[in-house]
C-alpha cells in the first residue's frame, strides 16, 4: 500500500483548517469520500478535492504535497498513524496531539504543538513563537509527548509548559521556558534574554554558556547529576547534536525563578 498522498493543486485565496486530514479521520474512508470533505477557510469552505489531487490508499500514513504555509492546524488532534507535510505548515501545527508521528519537512508557524498531550511533532526548519505552549488564554501549555525542532525557535517558546519533552537544535528568541510549570527543554543554540522568566517547576537545559540569566536564579553550584545523565543519554535517539550534548556531563545548575516559587532549574552544560 502506498501512503494516501493530498497534493494542493494551486495557490490558496486565505488560510485553511486541514485538521480533519488526519489517519484517524480518514481511516477506512474510500477516497471519493475523501475528495467529498469540506475544510473551513476564514469565511468560506472548501472541497479536499477542488484543492489536493488525492492518491494512494494508506491513510495510516497521509502525506500533504505543496504546503506552502497556507494550511493551519495540520495535524491537530492527531491520534495514532503518521503524517507527513512535505513544505511549510502553517501555525497550530499539531495542535492538542495525543499520538503518532508528524514530521514537517520546513518551517511551521505559531503555536506549533500547542496543548500537546503525546505523540512526537518535528520540524525540519524554524517555527515560529509560541511553540509548544498553550492557545492565547489557556492556563496550560503541552502535558506531553515530544516537540523537535531542527532550527530556530520564536518568542515565549515552551511558555506554561506542564510535561513532556521539547528539543531545539537551534537558538530561541525572547522568554523561552516563561512560566513553566515541568517538563523538559533543551536548548542547543542560544537562548534569547529572560529564559525561564516566572519558570515554577521543571528544567531547561541550555548548551550555551554566553546566555544572560535573570538575576532572580541563584547559582547551585556545578554538578554531575546521574539523573540528567539518563535525562540526556534518552535524547540520543533524536539526532547527532543531542547525542553531543550527552557527552557533556557537568553542568553549572541555577535555580528559579526566585520571584515564582524558585523551583525550577536551569542547566548550563560546561
Amino acid at each position: 500500500m502506498k501512503p494516501l498522498t493530498l497534493r494542493l493543486r494551486s495557490q490558496l485565496p486565505c488560510v485553511v483548517d486541514a485538521s480533519m486530514l488526519v489517519p484517524q479521520v480518514l481511516a477506512g474512508k474510500k477516497r471519493g469520500e475523501i475528495e467529498r470533505l469540506s475544510m473551513l477557510g476564514w469565511n468560506q469552505s472548501f472541497v479536499v478535492g477542488d484543492v489536493f489531487a488525492v492518491a494512494g490508499d494508506d491513510s495510516g500514513h497521509v502525506v500533504l504535497e505543496g504546503a506552502n504555509g497556507q494550511l493551519i492546524r495540520v495535524g491537530a488532534g492527531m491520534e495514532s498513524g503518521a503524517l507527513t507535510v512535505a513544505g511549510n505548515a502553517g501555525d497550530y501545527a499539531g495542535e492538542s496531539m495525543r499520538g503518532g508521528t508528524l514530521l514537517v519537512q520546513g518551517d511551521a508557524g505559531d503555536y506549533a504543538g500547542a496543548g500537546m498531550r503525546g505523540g512526537t511533532l518535528t520540524i525540519s526548519g524554524n517555527a515560529g513563537s509560541f511553540s509548544g505552549s498553550g492557545r492565547a488564554g489557556e492556563m496550560q501549555g503541552m502535558s506531553g509527548g515530544c516537540i523537535v525542532i531542527r532550527g530556530d525557535a520564536g518568542d515565549r517558546t515552551g511558555d506554561r509548559m506542564r510535561r513532556g519533552l521539547l528539543l531545539i537544535e537551534g537558538s530561541t528568541a525572547s522568554y523561552c521556558a516563561s512560566r513553566m510549570v515541568a517538563g523538559t527543554m533543551v536548548v542547543l543554540g542560544h537562548a534569547g534574554t529572560h529564559a525561564g522568566y516566572l519558570m515554577r517547576r521543571g528544567t531547561l537545559i541550555l548548551a550555551d554558556q554566553s546566555v544572560e540569566l535573570l538575576p532572580t536564579f541563584n547559582h547551585n553550584g556545578e554538578h554531575e547529576l546521574l539523573a540528567i545523565r539518563l535525562l540526556l543519554d534518552s535524547m540520543v535517539q533524536y539526532g547527532a547534536a543531542f547525542k553531543r550534548l550527552a557527552r557533556r556531563r557537568r553542568f553549572d545548575r541555577w535555580l528559579g525563578d526566585l520571584g515564582c516559587e524558585g523551583k525550577g532549574e536551569i542547566l548550563l552544560a560546561r
